[in-house]
């Protein structure tokens, strides 16, 4: 980088608002790794043969761990993308959308900061009829999926193939809580730069486990779309505040639902299901790690929006508000055991499907 030191807070900005105001998720994807990834790939090569290979042999041997998965994701790109513009009109969209996206980035000055960076007030025109969408109301499911508004029903528990069906399948229902997330990292103005990191990196664990439903039903013959899908969790999530929201998901869907997991576990051990096993307990250890996270920012978000009561009013508040609106059978009745139980659970002991 020619100018490390540019003052890149508000170019940064610009440059991502310009990138998500695409109207069609091809259209993002193009952007994304077409343009900017493609860039920033170039860009790591040239640094990695431009500079010394004694004085910068830290860089280098950064760069040459980084290259090879930034590699494989243009290559994903290039075929998932590919497959997308199945017609003239969104192959007309991607060529607009990309050049649109290059202008972004040129000017911000390109990634390696080489290029003249405009001025901060100078902006590229957007392309006519886009505006932003973020954060989206309902999240969005393509053509593929049945969208129903409630939750799978508690199978029988004496059924054990009803109960894998049911625990993999809310797994993969999990892409809603990735959803919330990635809204609250959008909603969230002025934290500290650690909040960001954790928060995506949570955003991420939820994709993985939604990842990890969709990988099981497979292997036990199913297709994630063989079943209705629900996404109003996160449509009601989106009515209240980014405090709530990350409160209720953390000191309340998380935290409550260990118990259930622990449950499960235990289960599957004693029917000799190792793979169901796994793949719940490596969900134990990272809600354990969401549980955490929550006790570290939950409190400094109170701080943040000024939430002038106790944060066990808070818990208790968003408690009440998943109970008058969760669409998932299993949420409710993990919330009346928590109510008739000791009270809140404010420690990491264990977490609900279908977040």
């Amino acid at each position: 980088m020619t100018n490390p030191d540019r003052g890149l807070e508000k170019v940064i900005a610009k440059t991502i608002q310009g990138f998500v105001t695409a109207q069609e998720d091809y259209e993002f994807l193009a952007g994304l790794y077409w343009v900017l990834k493609t860039e920033l790939v170039s860009a790591y090569q040239a640094v990695a043969n431009g500079t010394s290979a004694v004085y910068d042999a830290p860089t280098i041997a950064v760069i040459k761990r980084i290259l090879p998965e930034k590699m494989a994701q243009l290559d994903w790109a290039k075929h998932e993308i590919t497959a997308m513009m199945d017609t003239g009109e969104k192959q007309r969209r991607v060529t607009r959308w990309i050049d649109y996206c290059r202008l972004i980035l040129q000017n911000a000055g390109g990634v390696a900061g080489d290029g003249r960076q405009a001025a901060v007030g100078d902006s590229v025109c957007p392309l006519p009829g886009y505006s932003l969408k973020l954060p989206f109301p309902q999240a969005l499911r393509d053509s593929r999926f049945r969208v129903v508004l409630k939750g799978m029903d508690l199978p029988p528990a004496d059924d054990r193939d009803a109960k894998l069906i049911f625990q993999f399948f809310n797994y993969s229902q999990e892409m809603q809580a990735a959803e919330t997330l990635g809204s609250l990292l959008w909603e969230t103005d002025g934290m500290e730069w650690e909040f960001y990191f954790d928060i995506a990196r949570h955003c991420y664990d939820e994709v993985r486990h939604s990842s990890m439903g969709e990988a099981r039903l497979r292997e036990l013959g199913h297709h994630v779309t063989d079943f209705p899908n629900f996404s109003a969790n996160y449509a009601w999530r989106q009515l209240v505040d980014p405090l709530r929201r990350y409160c209720v998901l953390t000191y309340v869907i998380e935290a409550d639902g260990f118990k259930y997991k622990h449950e499960t576990y235990q289960e599957h051990l004693a029917s000799q299901d190792l793979e169901s096993a796994e793949a719940v307990l490596y969900d134990i250890m990272d809600e354990t790690t969401h549980v955490r996270l929550g006790q570290k920012w939950v409190p400094k978000l109170m701080e943040h929006f000024r939430y002038g009561h106790s944060l066990e009013t808070l818990v208790s508040e968003c408690r009440d508000i998943l109970m008058a609106n969760t669409v998932s059978p299993l949420q409710k009745i993990i919330l009346q055991t928590t109510k008739q139980s000791a009270g809140p659970a404010l420690a990491p002991t264990s977490s609900p499907e279908s977040a």
